[in-house]
C-alpha cells in the first residue's frame, strides 16, 4: 500500500464526518457499538398525582362521567317499566280470559214453552225460564219481552202492549228462575210473529251490563176477521162502478177499535162511500160484520187490469191512519173492457179530465163516437148535459143537434143527425157544441165558477144469440172558469192626491208634473201573488210619491221599472167592493221632437196572479198612458200636445 493510501486511511478513521459518510454509503454498514461521548442514563421520580392530570383534563373526564351514570339508570327504570307492563298484561290477560271461563253469556241459557200456533185472538201463555250455568251469580237481572204490534193485556184489551219487563234480582249459580207471561195476541191468519226474549243483567265487581236474547216464532192459525169484497163486474173506463167491503167475525172472542184501509188502483176516482171515511177517502172506523159501501169511476185503458187491496186491524199506535196489527187482508182484480160504443170528449183541443178557460173565450167541445162491437149498433143518441150556474144559456150553440135550455142538455138522434140511425163496426163519427160564461158584469156573483160536462151515448145492437140488447157509454168532464183580472190605468192633472206643477200644454224643455193612477179590477175567483209591472220613457222622472202609502211599489231607474205589489185580491174587487187603487207622480220634460204630439207617460202594463180556485196565473194588460187626460175635469185636447 502506498503512502498516499495509507494517508487516506488516516484521514477517514480521525474524520467523524467522513466515517458517518463511508458507513452511509457502505454496502457493508455495521451499526457502531459505541456509546455517545457526554449523554448518561437518567432516572425520573413519577410523581403520586400524575393519574389526576391537569384541571382541563379532569373537567373533561367528569362531564364525560355524568350521561353514563344517568344512562345507567335510565335502564334500570325502563327495565322495571317493562317487567310491570307484562306483569300486568298477565294479570288482565288472565282477568279476561280467566273470567270468560268462569262467567260468559253463553253459560245463560233462556228455554221458552209456548204453543207453536194460536188463533188470533186467544190467550197467549208463555213459560220462559232462565237457568246461570256461570260459576257466579247474575245480579240486577231483567228479563224482557217484546211483542208484536197489536199485541194486548188479557185483562184490559183496549190497551196495546208492546214490550213486557220482569225484574229477576238475582239468579243464584247453578239455579234457574221460571216466569210466565200471558198476553192477547192479534194477527192475520196464517202469519208468523216474532216475540223476542231478552235479559240484562250485571256481576259483582263489575260495572258492566251483560246481555243475551232469543226469539220465538209461533203461527197464527186463524184471523178473527175476514173481509169480503162483493164481486166487481168488468166495467167499461170511464164508467161508474160501486163495491162492498164486508167485515165478517170469525172468532168467538169480539174484538174492537178496528179500521179498514182501502188501497186503489191508478185510475179510479172516489166518489162516496157508506160509512163515510174516518181520513181522507181511504181510511174507516169499523166494527165486526159492518159492511163499507164504496162508489167511484174507473180509468183506464182497454184490458188493463186493476187491483183493489184492503187491510183491516187495529191502528199503529203512532198513525191511527194505518194499519198496526193487521187482522185481515182481500185483494180484488178488475178489468177495463172495451166498450161497445166508445165515446171521447175534446174540450178546446184538449182530451185532459180537467180544463180551464178565461172567462172572454168561448168553450169549444167535440163528441168523438166510435163502433167498437162486431155488429151494428142502431137507433143511437147522444146527450151532453151541461152544469153549472156560471154557463150562459144564451151563448149555447149547436152543430146537428138541439139544445134543452130547460135543463141545459145538447141531444143528438137519427133526426138531427142522419148518420146516427146506424153505425156499421168500425165506423166513427164527430158532433160539436160551443157556449160561453155569464157576462162579466155578473160574474161577481159566482163563486169558484165551474161546468160539469157530461156525455151519454146509448144504442142497440144484436148479441150473439141474435137478441137485441142496449149498450151504453159514459164520460165526464170538468170545466173550471179562471178568474178576470182588469187594470185600468189614467193620468191626472187637476185631480188626484198629488199637486202638480207645470204648465198644460207641456212645453219644450220645461217640466210638468202628472199624477198616474192604477185601477184593479178582479171578477170571481180569489187571488194570490197579484203584481202590476209596467216602465217610464226616458223623458219622464219618478218623483217618488205614493198614494196610498201601505201599497208595496218599487221604481228601478236602471231602465225604469215599476212594479206594483199587489198580494191578495179578493174576488169581486172593483164588482161588488170598491177596486184596489195605487197613484204616484211623474214629472215629463218634453223635448222638440214631440212638438204637436201628446207623449206617453207610462208604457203599457200587464197585471198578472195566480187564480187560488182554478190553479192558474190569469193576466190582464192595459196600453201606455199619455198626456190625454180625458178622465180629468177642465181638460181639452190642445192641452195634451207639446208645444214650444
Amino acid at each position: 500500500m502506498d503512502k498516499n493510501e495509507e494517508k487516506k486511511k488516516q484521514i477517514e478513521k480521525t474524520d467523524k464526518v467522513g466515517g458517518l459518510k463511508k458507513n452511509l454509503y457502505s454496502q457493508e454498514w455495521v451499526r457502531s457499538q459505541k456509546k455517545a461521548p457526554g449523554i448518561h442514563k437518567k432516572h425520573y421520580e413519577i410523581k403520586e398525582g400524575w393519574e389526576e392530570g391537569n384541571a382541563l383534563e379532569k373537567e373533561i373526564n367528569e362531564a364525560m362521567s355524568v350521561p353514563i351514570k344517568n344512562k345507567t339508570m335510565l335502564n334500570k327504570i325502563l327495565l322495571s317499566s317493562i317487567i310491570f307492563f307484562v306483569f300486568a298484561l298477565v294479570v288482565v290477560a288472565f282477568t279476561i280470559f280467566g273470567g270468560i271461563s268462569n262467567v260468559s253469556t253463553s253459560n245463560v241459557d233462556i228455554s221458552v214453552v209456548g204453543p207453536a200456533s194460536i188463533k188470533s185472538g186467544d190467550k197467549l201463555d208463555l213459560q220462559i225460564t232462565v237457568t246461570n250455568n256461570n260459576a257466579v251469580d247474575l245480579e240486577l237481572a231483567d228479563l224482557i219481552v217484546e211483542y208484536p204490534e197489536g199485541t194486548r193485556l188479557p185483562d184490559d184489551l183496549e190497551k196495546q202492549v208492546k214490550t213486557l219487563r220482569e225484574a229477576l234480582d238475582n239468579v243464584p249459580s247453578g239455579r234457574s228462575i221460571r216466569k210466565e207471561f200471558s198476553t192477547i195476541v192479534y194477527g192475520e191468519e196464517n202469519s208468523e210473529k216474532d216475540i223476542t226474549i231478552s235479559l240484562e243483567y250485571r256481576i259483582a265487581g263489575s260495572n258492566a251490563i251483560f246481555f243475551i236474547d232469543r226469539s220465538y216464532e209461533m203461527i197464527i192459525s186463524s184471523s178473527p176477521i175476514n173481509l169480503v169484497i162483493s164481486p166487481m163486474k168488468e166495467s167499461i173506463s170511464g164508467q161508474e162502478i160501486e163495491f162492498s167491503v164486508s167485515i165478517v167475525s170469525n172468532a168467538e172472542q169480539s174484538v174492537s177499535d178496528l179500521i179498514l184501509v182501502g188501497e186503489y188502483p191508478f185510475g179510479f176516482e172516489f166518489i162516496e162511500s157508506d160509512p163515510k171515511p174516518k181520513f181522507s177517502d181511504n181510511v174507516w172506523d169499523v166494527d165486526e160484520n159492518d159492511v163499507v159501501r164504496i162508489k167511484g169511476i174507473m180509468k183506464g185503458q182497454e184490458e188493463e187490469e186493476k187491483v183493489f187491496k184492503f187491510r183491516s186491524g187495529t191502528p199503529s199506535a203512532t198513525d191511527e191512519r194505518k194499519v198496526g196489527a193487521i187482522f185481515a187482508l182481500a185483494e180484488k182484480t178488475f178489468n177495463i173492457e172495451k166498450p161497445f160504443i166508445g165515446v171521447d170528449v175534446v174540450v178546446n183541443g184538449e182530451r185532459s179530465n180537467e180544463y180551464v178557460f178565461g172567462g172572454d173565450d168561448a168553450v169549444r167541445v167535440d163528441v168523438v163516437y166510435r163502433n167498437n162491437s162486431a155488429n151494428s149498433i142502431i137507433d143511437v143518441e147522444i146527450e151532453a148535459k151541461l152544469v153549472g150556474e156560471v154557463l150562459s144559456k144564451n151563448e149555447v150553440n149547436v152543430d146537428k143537434g138541439f139544445y134543452r135550455s130547460g135543463d141545459d142538455t145538447i141531444f143528438w138522434d137519427k133526426r138531427t143527425q142522419g148518420e146516427l140511425y146506424e153505425i156499421s163496426p168500425g165506423d166513427s163519427g164527430q158532433l160539436s157544441f160551443s157556449f160561453l160564461p155569464a157576462e162579466f158584469s155578473t160574474r161577481s156573483n159566482y163563486i169558484n165558477p165551474e161546468v160539469d160536462l157530461s156525455i151519454n151515448i146509448k144504442g142497440n145492437r144484436l148479441n150473439e144469440n141474435n137478441t137485441p140488447e142496449e149498450i151504453e157509454s159514459t164520460i165526464s168532464r170538468k170545466i173550471k172558469v179562471s178568474s178576470d183580472l182588469l187594470v185600468t190605468p189614467r193620468a191626472t192633472y187637476y185631480t188626484g192626491p198629488f199637486t202638480n206643477t207645470g204648465s198644460l200644454p207641456p212645453k219644450v224643455d220645461q217640466e210638468t208634473t202628472y199624477t198616474i193612477t192604477w185601477s184593479l179590477v178582479n171578477s170571481m175567483n180569489d187571488l194570490a201573488n197579484a203584481r202590476v209591472i209596467s216602465s217610464l220613457p226616458s223623458y219622464v222622472r219618478w218623483m217618488g210619491v205614493v198614494s196610498p202609502n201601505s201599497e208595496l211599489i218599487t221604481y228601478n231607474p236602471v231602465g225604469g221599472e215599476i212594479v206594483w205589489e199587489v198580494g191578495s185580491v179578493k174576488a169581486g174587487t172593483g164588482i161588488k167592493s170598491s177596486a184596489r187603487e195605487i197613484s204616484f207622480q211623474v214629472a215629463l220634460l218634453p223635448s222638440l221632437s214631440q212638438v204637436g204630439v201628446p207623449p206617453v207617460l207610462v208604457n203599457k202594463m200587464v197585471a198578472t196572479g195566480v187564480d187560488r180556485f182554478a190553479n192558474v196565473v190569469v193576466t190582464g194588460k192595459a196600453e201606455a198612458v199619455n198626456t190625454r187626460l180625458d178622465t180629468d175635469p177642465g181638460y181639452s185636447y190642445e192641452k195634451s200636445l207639446v208645444t214650444e
